[in-house]
C-alpha cells in the first residue's frame, strides 16, 4: 500500500503546485507506470465536440498503439464505453473483450497487453475523459490498484476543473479591464464631441450664416450628436450598475444596441430590419435588457455569417438576414 500512497502524494502535490494541465498529466502517468514497472498508460480527454476522445498523454505506448488511440469515439470500444457510461472497466485478458476495437487487435497482440483497466475522469457532473492502464504480465489488476487509478483520476479531474475555473477567471478579469479602458476612452472622446456640438449649435443660431453653410453645419451637428450617442451607449454598457427594475422602453434599448453595433454590422454587410412602432414599455433592469439584446444581435450576426459561408460553399447566393423584427405585441409586458 505504501507505493500507492506515494503515487497519490506525487499526483496531489503536482495538482496543488501548478495549473499547467500538461505537466500534471505527465506527472500522473509517470507515477502510475511505476506500480510494477510493467504498465503502459494512456489518458484521453473529451474534445470540444463532446463526441470524440483525444489522446493527451501516454507512457509506454508503441507507435502503432499510439496511432490507434490518437482519436477515439465516445461510446465505441472499451475506452469509449467507459467515457459514455462513467463506470470503471477491469479486464484480466483484454484480447478476449468483445468491446476491443477491431483496429486495436493487432497492436494489442504485438504489444502483448493482457490485463487492462480504464476509469472515467469526471468533475461536477461533467465527463472529462478516461485514464487507462495496461499490463504486459499475467497478473490481474487487484482492487487496490483499481482504487489507486480511480483516486488518481479524481486528482486529475480536480486539476482540469481548477484550470478551467482559472481560465474563466482570467477571461472575466480581461473583460473587466477592457470595460474600464472603454469607459476611459469614451470619456475622453465625449469631451471634444460636446465642444463640437455646442459650437455647431451656436453657429446655427446666427442669422448671417448662408443656407449652404447652414446645411453643412447642421450635418456636422447631426453627426456629432450621433457620435455622442454612441459614446453614451458605450459608457452605459461598460459601467457596473446595481440591478434596478423600472419601466424601460424596449424600442430605445434596441436602437441603442443597433447604434452600438452599427459599424460592425455595416462592415459585415448585415441588414437590420426593425418594426418598433408599437413596442411596449417593460418593467425590468434596463442595463440587463440591453445586454440580452446585444447578445441576441451578436449571435444572430454570427449565425448569418455561418449561413453566408455555407451558401457560398454550395455556390448559392446568400439571402439577407433580418436580425431584429418586432411584431405588434400586447399593450403591456413585464419581466419577472
Amino acid at each position: 500500500m505504501e507505493p500507492h500512497l506515494k503515487i497519490l502524494h506525487t499526483v496531489s502535490e503536482a495538482v496543488s503546485r501548478t495549473l499547467d494541465v500538461e505537466a500534471i498529466l505527465k506527472t500522473a502517468l509517470e507515477a502510475l507506470t511505476h506500480v510494477t514497472g510493467h504498465e503502459i498508460a494512456s489518458l484521453h480527454l473529451v474534445a470540444t465536440d463532446g463526441v470524440t476522445l483525444e489522446l493527451r498523454a501516454d507512457r509506454g505506448l508503441s507507435g502503432q498503439m499510439r496511432e490507434v488511440n490518437r482519436v477515439l469515439t465516445v461510446g465505441e470500444g472499451i475506452i469509449g464505453r467507459v467515457a459514455a457510461s462513467g463506470t470503471t472497466a477491469v479486464m484480466r485478458d483484454v484480447m478476449g473483450s468483445p468491446d476491443l476495437l477491431p483496429s486495436a487487435h493487432e497492436a494489442v497482440r504485438r504489444d502483448r497487453i493482457r490485463g487492462f483497466v480504464c476509469v472515467p475522469i469526471h468533475a461536477r457532473g461533467r465527463m472529462l475523459g478516461t485514464l487507462s492502464l495496461g499490463r504486459q504480465t499475467d497478473d490481474p489488476f487487484d482492487e487496490g490498484e483499481v482504487t489507486l487509478l480511480e483516486a488518481t483520476a479524481q486528482q486529475i479531474a480536480i486539476a482540469l476543473d481548477n484550470a478551467r475555473l482559472s481560465s474563466e477567471l482570467v477571461h472575466a478579469e480581461k473583460l473587466s479591464a477592457v470595460g474600464e479602458l472603454a469607459s476611459g476612452v469614451a470619456h475622453e472622446i465625449n469631451n471634444p464631441l460636446t465642444t463640437i456640438l455646442g459650437l455647431a449649435q451656436l453657429l446655427l443660431s446666427r442669422s448671417d450664416v448662408t443656407p449652404g453653410i447652414r446645411e453643412r453645419i447642421a450635418l456636422m451637428a447631426d453627426e456629432a450628436a450621433r457620435a455622442a450617442a454612441i459614446v453614451q451607449n458605450l459608457l452605459m454598457f461598460s459601467r457596473h450598475y446595481p440591478p434596478e427594475r423600472r419601466p424601460c422602453s424596449l424600442a430605445d434599448a434596441v436602437q441603442r444596441v443597433i447604434a452600438l453595433k452599427g459599424y460592425q454590422l455595416e462592415h459585415d454587410k448585415v441588414r437590420v430590419t426593425t418594426e418598433l412602432d408599437h413596442c411596449p414599455t417593460v418593467w425590468a433592469d434596463e442595463n440587463q435588457v440591453q445586454q440580452v439584446l446585444l447578445n441576441l444581435v451578436q449571435n444572430a450576426a454570427h449565425l448569418r455569417s455561418v449561413l453566408h459561408d455555407q451558401a457560398a460553399g454550395r455556390g448559392q447566393r446568400p439571402r439577407p438576414v433580418g436580425l431584429v423584427r418586432h411584431r405588434r405585441p400586447a399593450r403591456r409586458a413585464a419581466v419577472r
